[in-house]
């Protein structure tokens, strides 16, 4: 008799194959926030883990690779391309696959920039814990999603101050340090530089270096 039961609630509630459970890739420049991120993913029963990248080539290996629905979990750097370029990359040849990216709180520029190049979802990383698996979950039903609070600090005036990593470019900058030389200082590639000044030029509304430095000088930012 209970093996009756176990076979027809079997057959109300078959087992999801794991052929047909959306992919999940997580790629970062460090693999320990990989493995990190991947040890929580892998408690998800929704979905299954793939394989970590930590650079471009080895994402766009396991991309082409992937079948079905796929994930990728995608932090603000890896090791040879910061965010703009690989989102520009998966958008290109990848178009299907939804994308997370995960970032630092100080990193928050990242975030309007994922926004901006089409990632389906966004999650600070000291919120990684709670958020991932809700996010995920929205996901694997086919909506994109960003939480609440991105949404208020996006739409904020608080969003258009700047950041601490922001405050010391711009100090940098005001020194008359060159990009490579900001590059050096501070432990960032040329492009990780530029792109928190594009951040700082639309935040103090202006479009060039000069003008950026007066508005240093003067105090008006």
């Amino acid at each position: 008799m209970k093996i009756a039961r176990d076979m027809m609630a079997l057959a109300q509630n078959p087992p999801i194959p794991t052929d047909d459970l959306p992919h999940v890739i997580v790629a970062d420049r460090q693999l320990i926030v990989c493995q990190g991120i991947g040890s929580l993913v892998a408690q998800i029963a929704e979905v299954e883990l793939g394989e970590y990248a930590t650079d471009k080539a080895s994402l766009k290996a396991l991309l082409s690779r992937a079948r079905g629905k796929t994930i990728l979990i995608l932090g603000v750097r890896l090791a040879d391309g910061d965010l703009t370029h690989v989102l520009d990359m998966v958008r290109k040849d990848h178009p299907e696959v939804m994308v997370v990216v995960v970032a630092e709180d100080s990193e928050f520029a990242f975030i309007r920039t994922a926004i901006k190049s089409g990632a389906n979802s966004v999650c600070m990383m000291g919120q990684v814990l709670t958020s991932l698996p809700r996010i995920l979950g929205k996901l694997i039903e086919g909506h994109s999603i960003v939480p609440t609070d991105i949404l208020r600090k996006l739409t904020s005036e608080a969003a258009d101050t700047l950041s601490r990593r922001e405050h010391e470019i711009l100090g940098l900058l005001g020194d008359g340090l060159t990009n490579f030389q900001i590059s050096a200082r501070l432990g960032l590639s040329e492009n990780t530089v530029k792109y928190y000044l594009k951040a700082i030029y639309q935040k103090l509304e202006v479009n060039s270096r000069g003008a950026a430095i007066a508005k240093y000088v003067a105090g008006n930012y």
